[in-house]
């Protein structure tokens, strides 16, 4: 005769409970690492936004260095080699008090053609 154990089906419940746990813990994981991707993403999704925008208002400042705009406001256009080929930025010289400017850039909407980024904003010598 055949004894009958009184714990058959135990090392079943084991294994199910040891699928249960793994599942629980890749779970976990699996979240953790697409949290870690949509950070990634919108990061490098920033940096590409703000390139060229960045590099024009550095081209501005490096400009204001040289003098004071002829006007206020004073607008100009400059083209950025960026990661994303050339592009065209608007760059807004406005005073904010005696001696204060700010410089503003955004991406030069289609057709419209802004006077070109001149070299200098010191007074023409004779």
């Amino acid at each position: 005769m055949k004894k009958h154990h009184p714990r058959s089906g135990f090392a079943m419940m084991l294994v199910l409970v040891f699928i249960v746990l793994f599942l629980g813990l890749l779970g976990v994981a699996l979240r953790q690492t697409a949290a870690a991707l949509r950070v990634e993403t919108v990061r490098i999704m920033q940096i590409h936004r703000d390139e060229g925008s960045v590099h024009a208002v550095a081209r501005g400042l490096a400009l204001l260095e040289t003098g004071l705009p002829p006007a206020d406001p004073y607008i100009c256009g400059v083209d950025i080699s960026t990661s994303a080929g050339l592009r065209s930025f608007t760059l807004t010289f406005a005073s904010e008090g005696e001696g204060q400017w700010s410089v503003t850039s955004v991406a030069t909407p289609q057709g419209d053609t802004p006077q070109a980024i001149p070299a200098s904003f010191a007074p023409a010598t004779p």
